[in-house]
């Protein structure tokens, strides 16, 4: 299997393992999804506390399944068009 189909596949179990918690949890939070998932036996985490947006190293590419929620008064992100 080449790297790409494999990111794939991994990206595919993250989210629907972030949607399985979803069913369980009203809210999500860091202490949910900090133990990660398993695939094909290997231990992969979901988010890093000290990063937003980081890169599992079983990942080709970066992971990003937490948004953040601006503080009152505070800036919100600009919406792309």
């Amino acid at each position: 299997m080449n790297a790409g189909n494999l990111d794939t596949l991994m990206r595919m179990a993250a989210f629907e393992h972030v949607r399985r918690l979803g069913e369980v949890h009203d809210h999500l939070t860091a202490a949910e999804l900090k133990p990660g998932f398993v695939f094909q036996g290997e231990r992969i985490p979901l988010v890093n506390p000290q990063r937003g947006i980081f890169k599992p190293r079983q990942f080709r590419f970066v992971l990003s399944i937490k948004t953040g929620l601006p503080k009152p008064g505070g800036m919100r992100p600009a919406n792309p068009s």
